[in-house]
Formats: structure tokens, C-alpha cells, sequence
């Protein structure tokens, strides 16, 4: 079942509530149709997440790579300018969406699928078996095109924090 594996990642609800404070608007998107994300929107809210649009892929004509739902996201905020948002995601496919967008791209590792291990068996493993798995998702993750890579969504604010220095230096 959906809520078995529905526990937000640590740091999941302080980012977005930092994220908010400075003025930004948060979306979601999901490769689970309507029925399945609204579950899990429920599931998060109740964690205290809850952002401000949810794109399914039953939403889109096309689901990832193409840039559909992260682009439907940018159009149900009211976003007016793709190149100052930031797709956040945990997949090669999810991080080609955001490219094929014209959004920075940040990619995710050891709280998402490319790790693909649960917090408690992430948490088991042994140091050097960690930096590898790290690694090994880091460069996954870079040579799909991922504009920065963290280990997890608690990690964003610092490089939110960067990639507008360097959209107030005019870079894209």
C-alpha cells in the first residue's frame, strides 16, 4: 500500500517552510496517476507537506523524459519564467523532464531511488559501503545533466541559495 512507504524524508516539511518563506512557490510532480498522488498528497499533508500544485503523469500527454508535467507545474503556479525554476528530483528521467524544461536541475541521492534503499537500511550499511553507493548515484545523476546533486531534500536551501547568486549574475 501507498501509506507503507509515504513517510516524508527528514528535512522534507522545515525545506518547504523555509522555501515559503522566501516567497517560493512549491510543486510536485508524480509518474503515479491522479488516484495514487492524491493519496499520497494526503499522506504528506498530514506530515505537514504540502505543496502548492500536484502535477500526476495522467495529467500530461507525455510523461518523463518529456518536459509535460514539470512545464504544467510552472503553468499552475503562474510561473512566468521556466529558467528560474528548479526541478528536484531522484531519477535520470525525472532530471531529463527538468533539462527538457529549461529548469536548473537538482538531483537526489541517498533519499531517493537511485540509492533505492529505505532511511533504515541506508542507515545500516556500513560507512564505506555508503560513500560508494553515493558516488556511484552522484555520477549517475551529473552525467544525466543535473545542474547540482545532493544527498537529500534537507540539502536544497544551500543550493537554492546558490543558483540564485548565479541567476542574479545572469547566468542560465
Amino acid at each position: 500500500m501507498l501509506k507503507d512507504f509515504a513517510e516524508l524524508i527528514p528535512g522534507t516539511a522545515e525545506t518547504a517552510a523555509w522555501l515559503r518563506g522566501r516567497g517560493t512557490k512549491i510543486a510536485g510532480n508524480t509518474g503515479y496517476n491522479a488516484e495514487m498522488s492524491a493519496v499520497n498528497e494526503k499522506l504528506a499533508a498530514e506530515q505537514g507537506y504540502a505543496p502548492d500544485a500536484c502535477v500526476a503523469a495522467s495529467d500530461v500527454p507525455r510523461g518523463r523524459p518529456a518536459p509535460d508535467m514539470a512545464l504544467k507545474c510552472a503553468l499552475d503556479l503562474g510561473i512566468n519564467a521556466v529558467r528560474r525554476c528548479v526541478k528536484v528530483d531522484d531519477t535520470i528521467p525525472g532530471i531529463l523532464e527538468g533539462l527538457n524544461a529549461g529548469m536548473w536541475t537538482v538531483g537526489v541521492t541517498v533519499s531517493g531511488n537511485e540509492v533505492g534503499l529505505s532511511r533504515a537500511e541506508w542507515e545500516a550499511l556500513p560507512a564505506a559501503e555508503q560513500a560508494s553507493m553515493r558516488a556511484a548515484a552522484t555520477k549517475r545523476l551529473a552525467e544525466a545533466g543535473a545542474h547540482y546533486v545532493i544527498d537529500s531534500v534537507a540539502d536544497l536551501p544551500a543550493v537554492i541559495e546558490t543558483i540564485e547568486r548565479r541567476l542574479a549574475a545572469g547566468d542560465r
